[in-house]
């Protein structure tokens, strides 16, 4: 039987270190298929049209690329200082958000998770998207109180999001099968009023059920 496919990534980033450290941690990872490397939206656009990567891992701070967010899979990168850009490119459908300085088993994670269709939250940044989330997103009292109204499991449940965990994961911490975990988070985000399962961790982590670095 023939291996999956790697991963096939773009990292469109400014930084001319970071860029060269994030391309060289995920071309030192197995499936994993570094396509190319952009400094500037120009760049980005031509690789994306004619390299058909898998996932970008795109520099809040280059112009817009345009429709890119729903395929491939976008994940934006980000510093402490991002708070409103974060909260866009999540509410344009981006899969989620890494700290540039993120760790190599992170990051590679991330890469893999957005590939496979998750949306993804990086525990290192995740205190400070909440912070954000509260400050620009208006009032969360009525959602956050809809947290304490879930059920044990289901709060369970929304502590693996808020942790960045996969469905299966979920499923094998709490001992069940995994299309009952996929049946509670479609649940839990629609009974939490939330857009999609990052909005979801970002209110386990605000709530406390989860806290950045831990899964």
């Amino acid at each position: 039987m023939l291996p999956p496919p790697p991963v096939r990534v773009l990292v469109a980033e400014r930084d001319p270190a970071v860029r060269s450290r994030l391309g060289a941690l995920l071309a030192e990872a197995d499936g994993i298929e570094v396509i190319g490397t952009a400094a500037d939206a120009t760049a980005a656009r031509t690789t994306l049209r004619s390299r058909l990567p898998d996932v970008v891992l795109l520099d809040l701070r280059l112009a817009p690329l345009g429709p890119v967010f729903r395929r491939p899979a976008v994940v934006a990168l980000v510093t402490f200082d991002s708070d409103a850009g974060i909260l866009r490119a999540l509410r344009d459908g981006a899969s989620g958000y890494l700290l540039r300085s993120a760790r190599r088993n992170e990051l590679i994670k991330v890469v893999r998770l957005a590939a496979d269709g998750h949306v993804v939250l990086s525990p290192d940044a995740s205190r400070r998207l909440v912070s954000a989330a509260t400050r620009l997103s208006g009032p969360r009292d009525e959602r956050l109180a809809g947290v304490d109204r879930l059920s044990v499991r289901e709060r369970e449940v929304l502590a693996g999001i808020g942790s960045a965990l996969t469905n299966a994961e979920i499923a094998s911490r709490l001992g069940v099968e995994e299309p009952e975990v996929r049946s509670l988070v479609t649940q839990v985000v629609r009974k939490l009023g939330c857009a999609h399962r990052t909005e979801a961790g970002l209110l386990a982590y605000e709530r406390g059920l989860c806290r950045p670095g831990h899964s």
